[in-house]
């Protein structure tokens, strides 16, 4: 099979879709010929059978004709297209793959359902999805295949960490409530141990991030911890495994409603956790669940579970349901069952 996949980035040091790079690799075992079109290319390490294509332009109208100039020429020597988490590069090819009758997959992990995702959905051959909670919008189209994580990249810590850490990770917005993160560890600080740490990895992206960002600095000196806190930034994908393999508790409070990506490469280093999401309501133990989104809830779990160690059946839950070449595996089956043109 030669596959077609059009993403927003392919760059190991991107903090929100470094992780991406792995994806391509998994697909490049299984298949021919991958060829990749991006909005952005930074640095990348990819098998010889891979060529990556960037859509560069000064404005949108000069990315459009490249986007359009990429399709031309790439499609139609593809057997399959994956579009990855952009509706609306599955709109600007659906013309195309249907014209060279090429099948389409889009995959798609948010509860936020807007026209650009509606009108993508009419237009694929389907739509891949990790969960109910990750696709809101109705469509006999939808499978859902779990999430991918790479269990040998975020492994098991060789040895024990020293303090106590907590940490929370992913992008910085409104939606992640790490202002109630925040408030739950300064309620919890008195019963923690006296070098306790908050530490927050992700990066803003809306100017509404920015804002967000710079009130939970605001928050923590006036809750009297900043000393203990600190904001990360965006970090690389792959220095990511040594800060879930640093911390002795994950703090997840996230509203998005979907299966996070961050909560599962945490529990594959058998990081113990709380989360108030409903998507983790069927995978978790239930001493790792909160019920709501207090500051009280998280407050008494944090102290609760300040002295636990690793959980093995953490990392196994991830590696039975959640293992990345498994993931890619069954998309590539469904790629490859995919006989007819979208309709």
């Amino acid at each position: 099979m030669r596959l077609l996949i059009i993403t927003q980035a392919v760059d190991l040091k991107d903090a929100n879709l470094g992780f991406f790079h792995e994806w391509i690799k998994e697909f490049a075992k299984r298949v021919s010929v991958v060829e990749v079109i991006a909005l952005r290319v930074g640095e990348h390490n990819l098998p010889e059978n891979v060529s990556v294509h960037r859509i560069f332009g000064s404005n949108k109208l000069s990315r459009f004709i490249r986007m359009t100039g990429l399709l031309r020429r790439l499609l139609p020597q593809s057997d399959r297209v994956f579009v990855h988490m952009a509706p609306i590069y599955a709109i600007l090819a659906s013309p195309f793959a249907w014209w060279y009758r090429k099948p389409v997959i889009l995959w798609y992990v948010h509860k936020h359902v807007d026209l650009k995702l509606r009108i993508a959905e009419k237009l694929v051959s389907a739509v891949a999805s990790t969960s109910p909670e990750s696709f809101r919008l109705p469509s006999r189209k939808v499978l859902f295949l779990g999430h991918g994580i790479d269990v040998d990249l975020f492994a098991l810590p060789a040895t024990a960490p020293a303090g106590f850490a907590m940490l929370t990770a992913g992008r910085l917005s409104r939606l992640k409530r790490i202002d109630i993160l925040l408030q739950a560890v300064s309620a919890a600080s008195n019963q923690l141990p006296s070098d306790w740490r908050f530490n927050i990895v992700g990066s803003p992206i809306t100017a509404d991030d920015v804002r967000y960002q710079h009130e939970l600095t605001d928050l923590a000196q006036s809750l009297g911890i900043a000393d203990h806190v600190s904001f990360a930034g965006g970090v690389p994908h792959s220095q990511m495994p040594a800060h879930y393999q640093s911390a002795h508790l994950f703090l997840h409070a996230s509203a998005t409603g979907s299966i996070d990506k961050a909560v599962l490469e945490a529990m594959s280093t058998g990081l113990p956790l709380i989360t108030s999401s409903e998507a983790f309501r069927s995978i978790l133990p239930e001493e790792y669940i909160v019920k709501t989104a207090s500051v009280e809830s998280f407050a008494s779990m944090i102290v609760g579970l300040e002295t636990q160690g690793r959980d093995i059946r953490l990392r196994n839950i991830v590696r039975e349901k959640f293992e990345l070449s498994d993931l890619i595996r069954k998309l590539v089956i469904q790629l490859t069952a995919l006989s007819v043109p979208i309709d």
